[in-house]
């Protein structure tokens, strides 16, 4: 465990971390020499670790891989939170809250899926790493911000955890479309990548579904701007004319539950899906899970980690059944 005036000394000298503060995390091999402070935070880990843990800033600073930072954060945070963790490193959002927005835009992510089962598989049975496989296998690469996560398990967990149950196929995945405006153009086509896409069952035969996909995106401060919203109505006619339905929402509709039902129930409809049947009486229920998950969701910030307190309180609940809570 080091001093505190090392841990300032030795930061001091890497200009990228010359603006941090304590408390600072340290990540020690022992209890040897360990001891509880309010500036410097243990957390203990195995004497050796795979390549890959760390990377180098200084000859004497070595900072955690993001592989290595969700396999730490397996000890604390709940599924749901390691799940959004994992999006975000294997997104182009960094949550700060020093940034203007509280975000910072990526143009490559901090990692993949891949690279994570590969470091887990390098690992020798770590504490947490069956919690980080099961994330890993929900989470999604190339989210644009943390909404684009949280509205995609929305519409893809099962309905037993409250979710819509649908496939989304891609997030930000590029679409090849005509262009609106080729007659002003060099090329007649563009490239556009929709937040969201969903696509309609591949063996359904051709004619006998409105659209062969749905587009979604969340309308976020950036979509205000005039210039934006013009190029927004170019986008929208573009994938109309490819046979993409788009649909975009705003926060004021991810947080309407009834609202919500409606928009899936017209996408499944465009798309040829059937409808979920319910037993009889079972609507009620169905609603409590979806307005659970959304809670649960909203509650995580990506900078506090209090899920698992939360659920303590709650885990009696016998609305939902405990995978769910977590």
């Amino acid at each position: 465990m080091p001093e505190l005036r090392r841990c300032d000394e030795a930061l001091g000298r890497v200009e990228a971390l010359s603006a941090l503060r304590p408390p600072y995390h340290v990540i020690v091999s022992g209890t040897t020499a360990r001891h509880r402070s309010e500036l410097l935070v243990a957390h203990q880990t195995q004497a050796l670790q795979p390549p890959g843990s760390f990377f180098s800033l200084s000859p004497e600073v070595h900072c955690a891989s993001p592989e290595l930072v969700l396999l730490q954060m397996a000890e604390y945070a709940t599924d749901l939170e390691l799940l959004l963790l994992v999006d975000e490193l294997c997104g182009h959002y960094g949550i700060q809250p020093r940034a203007s927005r509280g975000l910072v835009k990526r143009s490559d992510p901090l990692t993949n899926t891949k690279r994570i089962l590969d470091y887990l598989d390098r690992a020798s049975t770590p504490r947490g790493a069956s919690k980080l496989r099961r994330a890993v296998g929900r989470a999604r690469e190339r989210s644009g911000s943390p909404r684009e996560s949280k509205t995609v398990h929305r519409l893809e967990f099962s309905p037993r955890l409250g979710g819509y149950g649908l496939e989304v196929v891609a997030l930000n995945d590029p679409v090849l479309v005509e262009r609106a405006d080729a007659t002003l153009a060099t090329s007649r086509e563009r490239i556009r990548k929709p937040d969201i896409m969903l696509l309609a069952p591949a063996d359904a035969p051709e004619g006998s579904i409105p659209f062969r996909g749905c587009a979604l995106d969340y309308q976020g401060g950036y979509h205000r701007d005039e210039i934006q919203a013009g190029r927004d109505t170019n986008r929208r006619n573009e994938l109309l004319a490819c046979g993409v339905k788009p649909y975009e929402i705003e926060k004021e509709h991810y947080d309407d539950p009834d609202y919500l039902d409606w928009l899936v129930s017209h996408i499944r409809r465009d798309l040829g899906l059937e409808e979920l049947r319910l037993r009889p009486g079972a609507l009620e229920a169905r609603r409590a899970r979806r307005e659970r998950l959304w809670h649960d969701l909203e509650r995580i910030d990506g900078l506090t980690w209090t899920g698992r307190s939360d659920h303590l309180l709650m885990e009696g609940s016998r609305e939902l059944p405990r995978e769910a809570a977590t």
